[in-house]
């Protein structure tokens, strides 16, 4: 009876951890969501952003031209020039204007029940009088109406997405309150430490772990995502697409990890990360080893499936040892010149 209740406030400060780190991240995540997804004009200006490179233009230069043919089987034989009056199209001086349209519109049917398709407004008639500078005959078998580049929805996994978008947008509105919680959480925690400093300690490993996670997950997920492609051009049109929505997610994950480890090392200067490490390579309790475990046994299903991801990780966890250590040996050091 006596172990077990030395053992209570332990659990109930980890699971006071855990709950507090989940929250910050559905906060933080939702709060990004509302910012860079579900508002209309940054939704419309990240994706116009894309077109920046040139493999998108290419990729959209081609989805024109095979639908344009596809609604016209007559145009076959003046595909040449059909791809010549895209290609213009793409570089003239109006097309961004018209995708970035395109997008909003995409974007107000996601979440309004619409067609949810990516229509070209104005493209029709700009390849239209392109084409007629070429070939007279060819414009003539053009379709009247605007090219669509894509539409969304037919298949089982898009399908339960566009459901889920309008309730997604409505749950970001919790994002302030998610971001409160974890910090109560995460104070609650706190609560239980021994000392002032070792509770300062886990609130600022709790933010970094949190960034930390965030990094982790969007490196996992872009190379799940990438998997699915087997071209260069695949890769490098779904990595500019991936970056443009998800790269400032990143960067907050980072952010918030050296910050939280800086903030860890400033309040507990005297603890080394050879400490630290010997805590998560031989952790204490039946709990903390079968985390372990399955951390293990994901690292290992991670190295059949894509040997550069569990690299990616090991890159970024060293990274935070390096923080962490650096940190910690300037505040040593400050701490020193202060009191001498």
């Amino acid at each position: 009876m006596v172990s077990r209740m030395a053992r209570d406030p332990g659990w109930r400060c980890g699971v006071l951890l855990v709950a507090g780190v989940l929250a910050l991240l559905l906060g933080g995540l939702a709060l990004y969501a509302r910012g860079a997804v579900f508002d209309g004009r940054a939704f419309a200006e990240r994706a116009t952003a894309t077109l920046r490179q040139d493999e998108v233009q290419a990729e959209i230069a081609a989805r024109i031209t095979d639908r344009e043919l596809g609604a016209s089987p007559e145009l076959a034989a003046h595909r040449p020039v059909v791809e010549a009056a895209v290609a213009d199209v793409i570089a003239g001086p109006r097309f961004e204007a018209e995708f970035r349209s395109g997008a909003s519109a995409l974007h107000a049917a996601l979440f309004d029940q619409g067609e949810r398709a990516l229509v070209l407004p104005g493209v029709g008639g700009e390849l239209r009088a392109s084409l007629a500078a070429r070939s007279p005959a060819a414009a003539r078998l053009l379709p009247p109406a605007d090219p669509e580049l894509l539409r969304l929805g037919g298949g089982p996994l898009e399908d339960v997405l566009l459901r889920a978008a309008p309730v997604a947008r409505d749950l970001s509105l919790l994002a302030p309150l998610a971001l409160l919680a974890g910090l109560v959480l995460l104070g609650g925690a706190a609560r239980r430490a021994s000392t002032r400093r070792l509770a300062a300690r886990r609130v600022a490993l709790g933010v970094a772990l949190a960034g930390g996670t965030t990094v982790a997950a969007t490196t996992v997920a872009r190379a799940l995502v990438l998997s699915t492609f087997d071209t260069s051009h695949g890769d490098a049109v779904v990595g500019t697409i991936w970056s443009a929505f998800l790269a400032d997610l990143r960067l907050w994950g980072l952010a918030a990890g050296v910050l939280g480890l800086v903030a860890a090392a400033v309040c507990e200067p005297g603890v080394a990360w050879r400490r630290v490490a010997a805590r998560v390579l031989a952790p204490h309790g039946s709990g903390a080893r079968l985390a372990r475990a399955g951390a293990l046994g994901l690292l290992a299903a991670l190295l059949l499936w894509n040997p550069a991801v569990p690299l990616d990780l090991a890159v970024i966890s060293l990274a935070g040892v390096l923080v962490f250590s650096a940190a910690a040996e300037v505040v040593r050091l400050a701490s020193r010149s202060l009191f001498r």
